[in-house]
């Protein structure tokens, strides 16, 4: 988020956040993918609901197509990161279909130290209603990581029609879930005590109070709320993929690595086992541990299976008489 000063945004913050958005637009449509010159990015903007500003990389294909695919990303919500999403979107668009890289509230600046979950909803939606303004009539949204609970909870509370597909790509049960699998019981114990520091100060009017976990290879620093609010248990977090996904009946497709030492395997199946009530459900492995899809040839292969997945929700839909993913 950007500072404010009374209520708006300082010039400097704003300044710097339009040097930061040059620089993405810049970096991001002048990469090549793995076939050769990069497809060329849209850099648009829209509001959320609650009135911030928020940007995204639009890839359109030559032919007019009513289908947008809308990848959120995970951790921060940026769609500057690691990730090669020339290599993706070239394939996507290869095929018919829009592709389009959002940020969250929490991408850049400040990232997620007082956020609180529930939040990113407004961003998903706010995406999804400037893909309707664009006259698209058909989404698929793509949770990466962290950002498969986001889409997830976004889909339970709207369940849009325009929404066709969810995608959870090397997606978590959730953070706490996740850690759980990661850590040894030692690691769990200290965590669990710290959560409960993290809880004591919400109750006692301190949940501002900014506190740093060691979560991974990094030290995580957020807020005593935003930390049970996001990294607490599912009693206490929304931030989760299997407490909503028994809600989704719309097709869905896990993608995970085989060897991811982010988001290990076991959340892959448990997200897949969750989808009790969609009609199609699909889990694809891919070889490897590349979470972020950085690599040229990882990029390509996760673009294949991704493509093969909306190939069968496309002859579901329209085997069912809705309206076939792209015209």
């Amino acid at each position: 988020m950007i500072p404010r000063r009374n209520g708006k945004e300082s010039f400097s913050a704003v300044r710097t956040h339009q040097l930061l958005a040059a620089l993405v637009l810049v970096v991001c449509i002048s990469m090549p993918s793995s076939g050769g010159a990069a497809p060329l990015a849209e850099y648009v903007t829209y509001k959320t609901e609650d009135g911030l500003a928020l940007q995204a990389l639009l890839w359109q294909p030559t032919k007019p197509t009513d289908t947008l695919l809308i990848w959120v990303p995970g951790m921060t919500g940026g769609f500057v990161g690691p990730w090669n999403l020339n290599a993706i979107a070239s394939n996507v668009i290869n095929k018919g279909y829009a592709y389009m890289a959002v940020n969250t509230r929490t991408a850049g600046l400040h990232g997620m130290l007082f956020a609180l979950f529930e939040d990113y909803a407004k961003d998903v939606d706010a995406a999804v209603g400037y893909a309707k303004s664009r006259g698209f009539t058909n989404v698929v949204l793509i949770g990466h990581s962290l950002g498969g609970c986001r889409i997830v909870y976004y889909w339970a509370q709207k369940k849009d029609p325009i929404v066709r597909a969810l995608v959870f790509s090397a997606s978590i049960k959730s953070p706490y879930l996740e850690a759980q699998i990661r850590w040894n019981e030692k690691e769990r114990a200290q965590y669990d005590t710290f959560l409960q520091k993290a809880r004591d100060l919400v109750a006692t009017g301190r949940g501002n109070d900014v506190l740093t976990y060691q979560w991974s290879a990094n030290p995580l620093t957020l807020s005593a709320k935003s930390f049970v609010n996001m990294f607490g248990t599912l009693d206490e977090s929304n931030a989760s993929t299997v407490k909503f996904c028994p809600q989704v009946t719309i097709p869905a497709v896990v993608i995970s690595f085989t060897k991811d030492r982010l988001a290990l395997p076991p959340n892959a199946e448990a997200i897949y086992a969750s989808l009790t009530a969609s009609p199609m459900k699909e889990l694809v492995w891919i070889e490897g541990e590349d979470h972020f899809v950085g690599q040229p040839q990882t990029a390509e292969r996760y673009a294949q299976v991704l493509l093969d997945g909306l190939a069968k929700v496309k002859a579901l839909t329209g085997a069912k008489g809705g309206t076939p993913l792209n015209k």
